[in-house]
């Protein structure tokens, strides 16, 4: 399950574990950064990674795309 909030500047997307084993997985979506983050509850606090939008892309892209290695080329 997940959801989609759309903001002037930011897209936050919201990817819930069904099972309730796993935290939330946030993305927060801006034009030039994303940020990636799940409450670690060991830590009490956020896992937060740091991402560029093209690696995000990146991202998308491999989940749908077969074994191998590949180049998102920006037109």
């Amino acid at each position: 399950m997940f959801t989609n909030e759309f903001d002037h500047d930011l897209t936050t997307i919201t990817i819930m574990d069904e099972t309730g084993e796993h935290s939330d997985l946030i993305i927060d979506a801006f034009d030039d950064i994303v940020y990636i983050r799940q409450y670690d509850e060991e830590w009490n606090t956020d896992t937060i990674l740091e991402i560029t939008s093209d690696m995000f892309n990146d991202l998308i892209n491999a989940i749908h795309s077969t074994e191998g290695s590949f180049r998102t080329v920006n037109k």
